[in-house]
């Protein structure tokens, strides 16, 4: 029976490393723990095709005394002068992919998780929408922007052909890009 208890001792104890080591894992890889740390690169902007402006680029993740709060640091480098973005993420619902990104200035943006690894917001700023983006790529970020001024270009669809309702379709110009490969510091 002695023997019987050590193994049942020896399996309850593998049992327990396993679950432990996993769920260290799936916390190690869970946004936005995952992404903390301080990535530096360098931001393009272009114009209609070519690169207009290069900033230097920096962004700092970390965590607060909040488990549902988070720095989410930019700072903007152009010919020595910074520009530092002292913003927050906050967790709204980890299930759903939901964040918010607070400017604390009482702008809040909304931000959407997609396979634990592109965090896009979407929104419209006066008279342009913005979609940014953060793409996690092997330990580093991609930054992008895309606008595109409010106001249509072009409007197509909203007929008929034969039995199939094509919908309308409204374009919008393309005004911005920004891009940056931000690579994580060890």
């Amino acid at each position: 029976m002695e023997i019987y208890n050590l193994i049942f001792m020896k399996f309850l104890v593998f049992v327990i490393l396993f679950f432990s080591s996993n769920f260290c894992s799936f916390a190690q890889n869970s946004f936005p723990e995952s992404w903390a740390g301080n990535y530096k690169g360098e931001l393009l902007i272009y114009g209609v095709d070519s690169v207009k402006m290069k900033v230097n680029m920096e962004l700092n993740i970390s965590s607060t005394k909040k488990d549902s709060i988070f720095n989410w640091t930019i700072i903007y480098d152009h010919k020595g002068k910074k520009d530092v973005r002292a913003y927050e993420l906050i967790v709204v619902n980890r299930d759903k992919g939901l964040y918010r990104i607070d400017e604390n200035n009482s702008i809040i943006i909304e931000a959407y998780l997609r396979n634990n690894r592109v965090l896009t917001s979407f929104f419209k700023v006066s008279e342009s929408f913005i979609i940014a983006t953060y793409t996690n790529e092997n330990e580093n970020l991609i930054f992008e922007i895309i606008s595109a001024k409010s106001d249509p270009e072009s409007i197509s669809g909203n007929t008929k052909q034969g039995e199939e309702e094509i919908q309308e379709v409204t374009t919008f110009p393309v005004n911005g890009r920004q891009r940056a490969i931000l690579e994580k510091n060890f």
